[in-house]
């Protein structure tokens, strides 16, 4: 059975990994968390990455009155599709040239036909993350 976090005091909380890890399992999956500017991502294609413990996020502006999150993997390997901030038509995994729309739709598969019927829609797309804004806050 795992222990729970100690008694905090002074820095501890800041310091402790059975805090950090309790707030991974606990707080971050169920608060919203300020991931950036609304001024961060102007431009359709404008995205921010958001990290927060093991997990990041990519937080996309698809169109003009639209702003999506999702998780910044392939669905293939599990690889990082970017990293910071930038702007981009599409986003493309380094491994094996998968790529994704601003949605998280996957686009193009590296030879579809060695995955025979495996592969649909939904086993292709990104997991999505609530995302809204407020403030000025994504």
């Amino acid at each position: 059975m795992e222990q729970p976090p100690p008694e905090v005091f002074g820095n501890e909380a800041y310091v402790c990994p059975q805090y950090a890890a309790a707030e991974r399992e606990k707080l971050w999956p169920k608060v919203w968390q300020h991931a950036c500017r609304l001024e961060d991502i102007p431009e359709v294609g404008d995205y921010y990455t958001y990290d927060i413990g093991d997990d990041s996020i990519l937080v996309v502006r698809s169109a003009p009155d639209r702003i999506v999150a999702f998780y910044n993997v392939c669905v293939h390997r599990g690889k990082r599709l970017a990293q910071g901030c930038g702007s981009v038509e599409e986003f493309r995994c380094s491994y094996h040239a998968w790529r994704y729309n601003l949605e998280g739709e996957c686009n193009f598969v590296l030879n579809p036909e060695d995955w025979g019927d495996r592969l649909d829609d939904e086993r292709l797309k990104i997991e999505h993350v609530q995302v809204d804004t407020w403030g000025g806050w994504v």
